[in-house]
């Protein structure tokens, strides 16, 4: 009986964590005033995802290198965001986890459709992209 009731438990606990719509990112590195990400490593047309605690918030963004170009963009949209899901990468464009529309990702800096992510204010500086505290507050409301 302690056995079967073991076997239970463990099953629940395997179900209950692979329900779990919110992925762990890459933590970004977050000096308190900036977010600095190290971006030679950055694969092109590959987004990469990351989050971070700001203000008891956990914001969660991506930055994607397209034809030699670094974009970064919040993991959420206006219209879509209340649900929290963000998108995932699927072959070749990203994808609302919510409406399941789909983006080229050469296609994200126009920002055409409802559903398309928020772009996010960053400058490359050498090898890193640098984020702002102030830029990543502007996201809150999203998360």
């Amino acid at each position: 009986m302690r056995r079967l009731r073991l076997v239970v438990i463990a099953c629940a606990a395997l179900i209950l964590s692979s329900c779990n719509t919110n992925p762990n990112y890459i933590q970004a590195p977050f000096n308190g005033s900036a977010a600095e990400i190290e971006v030679s490593t950055l694969a092109p047309q590959q987004p990469r995802f990351y989050s971070l605690y700001i203000e008891n918030k956990k914001i969660s963004f991506f930055l994607v290198k397209i034809n030699g170009d670094i974009q970064a963009y919040f993991n959420a949209c206006r219209e879509c965001y209340p649900k929290k899901l963000g998108y995932r990468f699927d072959n070749g464009a990203l994808q609302c986890k919510t409406c399941n529309v789909r983006y080229s990702l050469e296609g994200l800096r126009e920002g055409i459709g409802n559903c398309c992510p928020v772009c996010l204010k960053g400058v490359l500086h050498k090898n890193t992209y640098v984020i702002t505290r102030a830029a990543l507050l502007e996201g809150t409301k999203f998360f």
